[in-house]
């Protein structure tokens, strides 16, 4: 068991971040009761550094972030914003950029992804391309249409399911949130201990994407998505290194820990 907890204080600190008793629980590799791992626990006393929560906290009340999210919150393409990486935990510094997850509208991918980084653009929020450290500006990192929610297969990665796990859902509409979980089942696999979302059948049928629930084409639509779709695949691939591309789902990771960490 020692060494079970200890593994994972040390994937946490290639981070530079200190697990709360929460966390190690959730990532526990195998069921355990809460009381007896808060003995292993009390005994290591880690905790997590009040400075970086400090820091991840002014980074989120910032002004211009808190106008951009609930602008983008208005465009029904957008289901879900989620923090992920190093500000999700709450352990950003103070040079870290803002990592955002963005689940969108079915057939809207492209259309989602060109609202969410011109308005970053206009309001001075875009992470430039190719600069390591940018202090406060959001980074884009990852997209997922509704109707592919299940990371594929060669991600399933324990460093992946952390991100699962870890990523903090600050816009969620329709239940996108519980149905990203729900069709990513593997990561409880590898963590009995964290907690699976359950929602009622009833708001599964309201929060469907397609099947029962038909939703009218929009040609207007459906050709401005196809526009911008051949516009960013043209600019994508100008500097494509190692992104996924596919047509619903969007990884733009400029280190993979996953790789770096063989996890």
């Amino acid at each position: 068991m020692d060494k079970k907890l200890a593994s994972i204080i040390k994937y946490f600190a290639v981070f530079e971040y200190f697990p709360s008793f929460k966390e190690v629980y959730t990532f526990f590799p195998e069921k355990i009761s809460k009381k007896r791992l808060k003995i292993l626990y009390e005994a290591k006393k880690y905790t997590v550094g009040e400075y970086s929560k400090k820091i991840s906290k002014k980074k989120l009340q910032n002004w211009r972030f808190r106008t951009y999210i609930k602008f983008i919150s208005l465009f029904p393409q957008i289901k879900l914003v989620g923090l992920s990486g190093s500000i999700a935990m709450m352990n950003a510094r103070i040079d870290d950029d803002i990592d955002l997850f963005i689940i969108t509208k079915k057939d809207h991918l492209f259309t989602a992804r060109f609202l969410a980084t011109i308005i970053a653009f206009i309001m001075g929020l875009k992470r430039p391309l190719g600069l390591k450290k940018a202090s406060d500006k959001v980074c884009l990192n990852l997209f997922f249409e509704e109707s592919n929610l299940k990371v594929p297969k060669f991600k399933q990665t324990l460093f992946v399911g952390h991100e699962v796990l870890q990523m903090k859902p600050i816009i969620n509409k329709d239940y996108t949130y519980e149905r990203f979980l729900q069709a990513n089942q593997w990561v409880f696999r590898l963590f009995p201990n964290a907690p699976f979302p359950v929602i009622s059948s009833e708001a599964t049928e309201k929060s469907l994407p397609a099947g029962r629930q038909v939703a009218k084409r929009n040609k207007l639509g459906d050709w401005l998505e196809n526009f911008l779709k051949q516009l960013q695949l043209y600019l994508i691939r100008k500097h494509q290194t190692t992104e996924i591309i596919t047509d619903t789902q969007l990884w733009f990771h400029p280190v993979d820990f996953g790789k770096k960490l063989k996890l």
